[in-house]
């Protein structure tokens, strides 16, 4: 993969000239929280569980998946 910037479409600015977006590709100073690393583990974690249980539809495990991960995320205190 290159690290190009990626060109959007032309707008007119108020003053009736065009102007050029350019959107960095090569922006890499994003990082995941604890908040997201500890969603995406308990997302796993009730996953696999909810597969050996095996009374449960898609929907079902959908939801039970969704709310822990949201109930988890809650819990975790946000980096200031």
């Amino acid at each position: 993969m290159s690290a190009n910037a990626t060109t959007l479409p032309a707008t007119t600015a108020p003053g009736g000239t065009a102007t050029t977006n350019v959107a960095s590709a090569t922006k890499t100073d994003w990082a995941p929280t604890a908040k997201v690393g500890v969603g995406a583990l308990a997302a796993a974690i009730t996953t696999l569980i909810i597969a050996f249980w095996k009374s449960a539809t898609a929907a079902e495990a959908a939801a039970i998946t969704t709310l822990i991960t949201f109930a988890v995320q809650y819990l975790i205190p946000d980096r200031k």
